[in-house]
């Protein structure tokens, strides 16, 4: 992949955009594989969902009123916890491969950046992915309906998810000065 980038990104029109500063970071190899890997992970997360969602069906758990709005718990919502586990697995890896290059797999280093990383997934799936969800897909749902409430909640979430996960696997989890000094701390 990263071949590809720099073929590309070799080609006289594509070499000038990176001179840009903005252009520079947005079109970085990091920033691009990160974003290629995230729609990745989305398709991910979705398809499981849907598959999920086809084998538990809606069924109601349990509701509570959170000030005036009766708010419903459903088997959609573990749904959404199952595919977030299947798309965290397959996002931490495609992003210590591919997107922050993290080659090292000294169990150390793994089960730092595997708790971290899980860590961050876990407080954006609590913010987003399960409170946002259950927030937007409620909220939306006399207006869009059922089926448009519950895939229009999952797009909107989905969105804040990236952003979120991007900044804490960037400066937290892969950051690349603290992953070199890790690695000469265990080689000793």
């Amino acid at each position: 992949m990263k071949t590809l980038y720099n073929k590309i990104f070799s080609l006289k029109f594509f070499a000038k955009l990176l001179e840009n500063k903005f252009l520079g970071k947005v079109l970085s190899y990091e920033f691009l594989s990160y974003l290629f890997f995230g729609v990745m992970t989305t398709i991910v997360n979705l398809g499981t969902f849907w598959l999920c969602d086809r084998i538990l069906g809606a069924k109601e758990l349990f509701s509570f009123t959170l000030g005036s709005h009766l708010f419903k718990v459903t088997l959609e919502d573990v749904s959404t916890a199952i595919a977030w586990v299947v798309g965290v697995l397959f996002a931490y890896v495609t992003n210590k491969l591919w997107v922050f290059e993290s080659k090292s797999w000294k169990p150390g280093l793994v089960v730092r950046e595997l708790l971290s990383f899980t860590g961050a997934r876990l407080l954006s799936f609590v913010l987003f992915e399960s409170l946002g969800f259950m927030l937007v897909r409620n909220l939306m749902l006399p207006a869009l309906g059922e089926k448009g409430a519950k895939w229009t909640a999952k797009l909107v979430t989905a969105v804040f998810v990236v952003v979120f996960n991007y900044a804490a696997s960037k400066l937290v989890i892969f950051r690349k000065k603290e992953a070199k000094n890790d690695e000469l701390q265990t080689d000793r």
